[in-house]
């Protein structure tokens, strides 16, 4: 329930937005708007600054009041950066708090100061809310009845809100009603707590007084008192939607509100889109600006997650790190949207006018039809700055540029052209942030982008739809006061423009460049694994297929290989302890830079928490079996099936050797026999996380050798073998003609577990018996449920069954086997391409 709850609430919303928008006038409201002066515009601007500045005095008194080393200009920076950035993208001041953490800790501030400073003001900040909330209660209890909403939840809400400044101020200033986590909040002086609570005053009387200024420049006849009173109940209910900003709520509440006071819908919602222009957007761009350099590497202190008394910003925190850079990428969508819908928009009479005088008309038209292109790709570009990808830096900066002149020679629209200048000019503050090499192809391919560009082609849609119904002009006919045609033609454009982008993405899968280690490095890999060590897929390396990558001081090596945008690291990171834990981190680095997927393949119970610590989560892939060669008898009942295996074997005349490299020609070419009929009519060899035939790779480790009666080459089994140490030593490539008896494999098993014992191994690994031990407790998660389905019911596809009692009957210990994964990847998708990078493409596997 709580996963969809945000859901119905946003549905709610939206229902009421469309009630109240049948009483709104698009065109009365394009007209109240043209209708401002440009120097009441500015002042409005500059009144939501100083309001953001007056909100940022909790910040001052705040590092006074816990003693912090900083100026009160410091003070007020940060704090305009963090109130810019969580009006925005509040959740009712969480954000501002992990904001003001992060940047305090890396500044040096000790975690307890900067989480007490956060607390403060976080806690101050609805102070002022609550005193209006009393104010409206006792002097105008009337207006709960002018509320969209029922009566009694109003009266609930401001209910709530009214007790916050009495409970507040016992809390801060007392012992009274501490219990629980409410007793690690730290007192403060009465004065302390005046000084908050005047403070916050203050800075709501001032919000609210910007927007009567944004009514009265509209000409709405409507008393300070009334709208300030309005203003509380609004933001009352906003603040508790947890909603950005109260979007929607807060709005439709008003004009509701507004509406009891003679102000027309078309007014309020004008007034209302210069009062979050002015108190949302200025600041937003200012804070921007202002942190171009502080929004970057923040560190987050893991005590944090300890102090009982703001548990709450937990989450914001862990978020915030690249918080600017997601305002960015949404600032510039919402740029993208903004040129669309002045594009739909008619041009005002006065403008056509002097555009009709000072340029020609296919200047016009081609602008408009560029506006709306660029538009629609800047929404596409947006996605690609949240990833930080340093091509959709200048993708974006170029358009926002172009989309600011076509803005001006379309219609003369200075508003929306000063924006994407303005927006222009925050990026190219912050481009030292865009730093990840990737693609923008692959993107279109997710719903969710999808969903964006059909969302800003509907706002074009809906307003050109309200301005131009259905006529009979020809989409063809071109005139400066032809709007109609003009917004169809940009419609053409707008859906040519999402063909050419879903087209130009869809079919590409970007893949970073990768090199491939040549046989020097091999060698030098090989040398590199006797000196620290290696694990079970160690080997694998000298394959070829991987690249290799070594930490900084070459202490701990991934091995990986690539497929589509995915980067699929086989096992854990080998070499120092130390070091793989770094090696996490940064392999995790390296993909994301390159806008790809990091994914470390079967890696064992060993450094589950640093997976975990590194933001990936687990899913059990299966389990491994190991024989304890320590222990390993060929004595007593229990093992009557190793005896039997060699009984066999003898009286067949099997004949086992164990090899050591270099093979002579002649060898290598009995091998390659027994492989050719091993393979037959299969589709091909595997790869990655399986050895294949090859002879160079066969080279570098042992091979067990079966002979029948006559000396000839009926089976084969190359190694896996440990370096550095003898811990493990497991099959590699096994494989055996049609004709070989049965048994034969084995004798093979049990003959090279002999032979591991003697030479002083720990371990034989059987390898995987996929999917065992998966899903199999009622507490297992849903993707692992599904697993145990396969598992059970699936043996008619792939025998998991006959695998696991193959291995059983050899006594192992049974050790589980993780994917390690992002949260946000597909994991039905990520095992697709494990399983083709395994088979060797994804047609193969369909061959398989």
């Amino acid at each position: 329930m709580r996963r969809f709850a945000p859901l119905l609430l946003i549905a709610a919303v939206a229902a009421l937005l469309l009630v109240e928008s049948r009483h709104v006038n698009l065109a009365a409201i394009q007209h109240a708007l043209a209708g401002v002066a440009p120097l009441w515009l500015a002042v409005l601007g500059l009144g939501g600054l100083f309001a953001i500045a007056v909100m940022s005095s909790y910040d001052v008194l705040a590092a006074r009041f816990v003693a912090l080393d900083r100026q009160p200009l410091e003070s007020l920076r940060l704090g305009m950066l963090a109130n810019g950035i969580n009006n925005i993208a509040s959740l009712s001041g969480i954000t501002g708090s992990g904001l003001r953490v992060l940047l305090l800790t890396r500044d040096g501030a000790a975690t307890a100061s900067a989480v007490r400073y956060a607390a403060l003001v976080a806690s101050a900040s609805p102070l002022g809310l609550s005193a209006l909330a009393w104010i409206t209660l006792i002097v105008r209890p009337a207006i709960l009845a002018a509320t969209p909403v029922p009566e009694w939840l109003v009266l609930v809400a401001l209910g709530v809100i009214a007790l916050y400044l009495p409970a507040y101020f016992i809390l801060a200033t007392t012992s009274l009603l501490r219990f629980g986590p409410l007793q690690a909040i730290e007192r403060i002086r009465p004065l302390e707590a005046l000084a908050f609570i005047t403070a916050s005053v203050i800075d709501w009387a001032i919000a609210g007084a910007l927007l009567w200024g944004c009514l009265a420049v509209l000409g709405a006849g409507v008393s300070p008192a009334a709208v300030i009173a309005a203003f509380a109940l609004a933001a009352t209910l906003g603040m508790l939607s947890f909603l950005p900003g109260g979007l929607g709520v807060f709005d439709v509440t008003l004009v509701g509100l507004l509406a009891s006071h003679a102000v027309s819908a078309n007014t309020a919602v004008a007034a209302l889109v210069l009062y979050r222009v002015a108190y949302y957007l200025v600041p937003l761009i200012v804070a921007l600006a202002l942190g171009a350099n502080e929004l970057r590497a923040s560190r987050l202190a893991d005590t944090l997650r300890t102090h009982p008394a703001i548990q709450i910003i937990a989450w914001p925190v862990g978020r915030a790190v690249d918080l600017g850079i997601r305002v960015i990428a949404w600032l510039t969508a919402a740029s993208g949207v903004v040129l669309l819908a002045g594009a739909a928009f008619p041009n005002l009479l006065a403008h056509t006018r002097l555009l009709r005088a000072w340029l020609p008309l296919p200047a016009v038209e081609a602008s408009h039809m560029a506006s709306v292109a660029i538009g629609l790709t800047l929404v596409f570009a947006a996605r690609g700055l949240s990833l930080r990808l340093n091509r959709a830096l200048w993708l974006a900066l170029g358009l926002l540029v172009a989309g600011a002149v076509f803005g001006l020679l379309r219609g003369l629209d200075w508003g929306t052209s000063l924006m994407l200048a303005a927006v222009a000019g925050v990026l190219w503050l912050n481009r030292a942030s865009f730093d990840r090499r990737g693609s923008l192809a692959r993107q279109l391919g997710e719903w969710q982008w999808i969903a964006a560009l059909a969302a800003a082609l509907g706002v074009y849609f809906i307003i050109g739809e309200a301005f131009y119904p259905a006529h009979g002009a020809s989409v063809f006919h071109f005139n400066f006061g032809a709007h109609g045609p003009r917004f169809l033609r940009g419609l053409m454009i707008a859906l040519i423009s999402v063909i050419v982008l879903m087209v130009w993405s869809w079919p590409r899968w970007p893949r970073p460049e990768l090199e491939r280690p040549s046989r020097a490095d091999l060698d030098a890999l090989a040398a590199w694994l006797e000196s620290h060590g290696s694990n079970g897929y160690s080997h694998l390396m000298l394959l070829g297929d991987k690249t290799l990558r070594y930490s900084a001081n070459e202490q701990a090596m991934i091995g990986f290989a690539a497929i589509r945008n995915r980067l699929i690291a086989l096992g854990d990171p080998v070499g120092d302890t130390e070091a793989r834990r770094t090696a996490i981190a940064d392999f995790r680095r390296f993909a994301e830079d390159r806008h790809c997927t990091p994914l470390f393949y079967q890696v064992g119970p060993d450094y589950l928490s640093d997976y975990l610590d590194h933001g990936f989560v687990l899913f059990k892939l299966g389990e491994i079996g190991r024989v304890d060669l320590v222990n390993f008898s060929m004595k007593g009942k229990i093992n009557e099936d190793k005896r039997g295996a060699i009984n066999r074997g003898n009286r067949m005349g099997l004949d086992f050797e164990l090899r050591e490299p270099p093979f002579d020609a002649a060898l290598m070419s009995e091998l390659r026999a027994v492989s050719d009929d091993w393979l037959g009519e299969k589709p091909a060899e595997k790869a990655f996380s399986l050895g294949r035939f090859d002879a160079d790779y066969l080279q570098r480790a042992p091979v067990a050798l079966v002979r029948d009666a006559d000396g000839t080459l009926i089976a084969f089994a190359s190694i896996l073998p440990s370096y550095g140490h003898r811990e493990e030593y497991s099959i590699d490539l096994m494989r055996h003609r049609e004709s070989a008896p049965g048994g034969t494999m084995d004798f093979l098993f049990v003959r090279l577990m002999q032979e591991a014992q003697t030479l002083g191994y720990h371990w034989f690994n059987l390898g995987m018996a996929p999917l065992a031990g998966v899903g199999d407790t009622p507490w297992a998660n849903t993707a692992e449920q599904l697993a145990r389905l396969a598992f059970e019911h699936g043996n008619r596809f792939y025998n998991y069954k006959g695998l696991r009692a193959f291995k059983e009957k050899w006594h192992p210990v049974w050790q589980s086997m993780y994917l390690a994964y992002p949260p946000e990847a597909r994991l039905s998708t990520l095992q697709l391409d494990i399983a083709a990078l395994i088979a060797g493409g994804y047609r193969r596997i369909i061959g398989h």
